[in-house]
């Protein structure tokens, strides 16, 4: 090889998400100002190609229709008659040319077993690596995460199979980046928790499974999409540099790589987030402090020794936006308001989407799944006349009977393990049906409720009034005067805690337990008593000075279900160790504590009482011995007591695909766009088949354009005109808000 190797870059274009190509260059210019550079790219709209670096630019054919094994072939060709070696700036061509010319001696990437061992989650690397991962789910729709993104506050990453990371914080984000991703890079798509810390990263270069070098970066600015603009760089401490060297000796590693990591704050441990089998954008930034590990991958490679030392311009680096002059190919660029141009424009222009849905293994269309045997006998208890009345609620009495004996399992647990008598209160305002009503009566629990009209319900349906909690901002309205008796009330503001004394003292109102909701601290909400506020804490214990309540109540209650179990048990610590402090300076005891509901309707027996235990020792330690606990399971129990049976209307195709039109609608799933609808099919006298996640969808009869109550199915081949849907658990909010219309 001649005194003056040449070097092919790919991934050259320069963006907010830019590939390592261009740093590449630059890096390995400081090492050998004459060295011959070659730009490699599959589209002219790849601005890196542009650049002065480069001697030279191959823009290749695009991967819409190209044969792989020939565009494998050519690239491989343009580095042999070059005498070069080659450098891949992306992750999916690198992975396609270690498994179509393995070995190439000129091709500095990883061999096919390395991308195994770091393919996402990469559980193999962080093992050799001694890191955490965070917890995950592979998802094909959003049917197949919520449950997972629920526990977690729906606070999780949508990652694609290849590229691309989207941050959710709700049911829809969750929906639209788990379809966003699929339409984009095809597959599957990988969910994992949100670790909430400092990002870092690691970067490395090696040949033949020994290590050249390594370095660490701290981010210190970020994209809005959390792209590296800046960062601090520093060498690696021993032990992390003794485990790169186990995963770059265990993998055979050739080429560069980055270890990107997470170090969460609460706890301090290093998560890892992915393993990239490239050098990184900000490659250049290691230079600039001094750490040119391109320059040490050729040199290593090529036997060439560096014209220039490594030398330290600084410790940290800084993205700038630069205009530079077009270069030839570029000239013709068709406008952006012009769709002509066949290669992809936008942020991907090397065409990675494509190449990654090429290689994605097809879906198949017919993608029905059988039912478990419980759920299929429940359906049939159901469905006891056929044909049945479409649309219609199907109630499902054996479900609602076991999450009931489930929830007398949480009390018992929960008792077992803190001493605190432990009782349920079902929340009314989820589903006031009568058959839940009676079942819940007859299991001898409490009721919650919101407001008189729902507490004189609960009194017609047999409930006496100490088995009634009532609260809610709107308690009092259209009171009669009394006298009334509940087993609790708790007050939503220092203003409605002042009104319901002055009810107790006039003897309108007796209440076994008289409480205060308290407001989570960090998170915001309209519900309950801020008693971090000063003005707020003073009027509170000027009010229970003296007051006549014999039993006091603290109440909490925010959806788990919106900001997860962990966040909810920080908030419920801090707003009862608030509440102690309060109360022991105006010298009263808490009695009952309340923790509430909005518990994610999936959450097993296990993880709700240990939830419930884990907040009751907090109640405990804070404010010392309590007599009674409560919970407000509403949603976590109906919601998968009740379905809603529809027929299909019609079969269309669209530009999206098909869509199945049934003789339901928002009227009857008013609730669909919180949680998805696992959907049943069956055609007239065959069995009912769950259908599976793919992109298709079910649209309502109403002539309203959000009338689709579920998106993101796959219907199967044979669905026809006249067939049946089923939307299970449609027992909550679906059917106590669900109202007449176009009927």
């Amino acid at each position: 090889m001649s005194t003056t190797p040449t070097v092919v870059l790919s991934g050259v274009h320069s963006g907010p998400n830019p590939s390592p190509g261009l740093g590449l260059a630059r890096s390995l210019r400081l090492a050998w100002p004459r060295l011959r550079l070659e730009a490699l790219d599959y589209s002219p709209r790849s601005t890196g190609l542009s650049a002065s670096e480069f001697d030279r630019v191959h823009v290749r054919p695009g991967w819409h229709a190209a044969d792989l094994d020939a565009l494998c072939a050519g690239l491989v060709s343009i580095v042999e008659s070059a005498g070069a070696v080659f450098l891949p700036g992306l992750d999916l061509e690198a992975a396609l040319l270690a498994d179509r010319s393995p070995g190439h001696a000129a091709l500095l990437l990883p061999p096919s077993a390395a991308f195994d061992a770091v393919a996402k989650p990469g559980e193999t690397a962080a093992a050799l690596l001694g890191l955490a991962i965070p917890e995950y789910r592979f998802a094909e729709g959003v049917e197949d995460g919520a449950d997972f993104a629920v526990r977690h506050g729906w606070r999780v990453w949508v990652k694609g199979p290849r590229y691309q990371a989207i941050a959710t914080g709700s049911r829809a984000e969750l929906a639209a980046a788990i379809a966003r991703l699929r339409e984009t890079w095809g597959g599957e798509s990988l969910l994992q928790r949100h670790v909430d810390g400092t990002e870092e990263s690691v970067v490395f270069a090696a040949l033949d499974g020994e290590l050249l070098g390594a370095c660490a970066m701290r981010k210190t600015m970020v994209t809005a999409e959390g792209k590296t603009w800046a960062g601090s760089v520093d060498l690696l401490d021993p032990p992390t540099r003794a485990r790169l060297v186990d995963l770059v000796r265990v993998t055979r590693w050739t080429g560069g790589g980055e270890v990107e990591i997470v170090r969460e704050a609460e706890t301090g441990v290093p998560y890892l987030l992915e393993v990239n089998p490239r050098f990184p954008a900000w490659i250049h930034g290691a230079t600039l402090a001094g750490v040119n590990l391109p320059a040490r991958l050729v040199a290593a490679a090529t036997g060439i020794p560096r014209q220039e030392r490594e030398r330290a311009q600084s410790s940290a680096f800084v993205r700038v936006v630069e205009e530079i002059p077009a270069g030839p190919h570029a000239t013709g660029a068709v406008p952006l308001t012009h769709r002509a141009l066949p290669a992809p424009p936008g942020k991907h222009p090397s065409g990675m989407p494509v190449l990654s849905r090429r290689l994605a293994p097809p879906r198949p269309r017919q993608r029905t799944a059988d039912l478990d045997h419980q759920r299929a006998a429940d359906i049939a208890d159901a469905l006891v006349v056929d044909p049945y009345e479409s649309p219609a609620r199907v109630y499902f009495g054996g479900v609602l009977d076991r999450g009931l004996d489930r929830l007398a399992g949480v009390c018992r647990d929960v008792e077992d393990a803190t001493g605190v008598p432990t009782r349920f209160a079902y929340s009314v305002k989820t589903n006031p049906d009568p058959r839940v009503l009676g079942a819940v009566l007859r299991r001898g629990a409490l009721v919650e409720v919101i407001s008189q009209a729902e507490a004189r319900r609960c009194a017609e349906a047999g409930f006496p009034g100490d088995r009634v909690v009532l609260g809610g901002p709107a308690k009092w309205w259209r009171f009669d005067g009394g006298p009334v008796k509940f087993g609790a009330v708790f007050c939503d503001s220092v203003s409605d805690l002042e009104r319901t004394l002055a009810l107790i003292a006039g003897g309108g109102v007796y209440a076994d337990v008289l409480g205060l909701r308290l407001a989570p601290p960090g998170v915001p909400s309209r519900f309950g008593i801020d008693v971090t506020c000063p003005r707020a804490y003073r009027r509170v214990a000027d009010a229970l000075r003296g007051a006549p309540v014999a039993r006091l109540g603290l109440q909490f209650h925010h959806a788990a279900s919106q900001i997860g179990l962990r966040a909810w048990l920080r908030e419920f610590t801090a707003a009862v160790t608030v509440a102690a402090d309060l109360l022991t300076r105006v010298d009263v005891r808490a009695r009952c504590v309340d923790l509430g509901g909005g518990w994610p309707p999936g959450l097993g027996r296990a993880e709700l009482g240990g939830q419930l235990v884990r907040a009751t020792r907090t109640a405990v330690r804070e404010l010392g011995p309590i007599d009674q606990v409560l919970f407000e399971p509403g949603k976590y129990l109906v919601e998968p007591a009740m379905a809603v049976f529809t027929t299909v209307l019609d079969v269309r195709d669209g530009p999206h695909g098909r869509a199945a039109v049934v003789d339901a609608s928002i009227a009857e799933l008013p609730d669909w766009g919180s949680h998805p609808h696992p959907v049943l099919w069956r055609a007239p006298g065959a069995p009912w088949r769950r259908l599976r996640p793919g992109d298709e969808s079910v649209l309502g009869r109403l002539c309203m354009e959000h009338d689709r109550p579920r998106a993101g199915l796959a219907l199967p081949d044979g669905i026809a005109e006249g067939d049946h849907l089923l939307f299970l658990d449609a027992g909550a909010y679906d059917a106590s808000m669900s109202f007449r219309f176009g009927v």
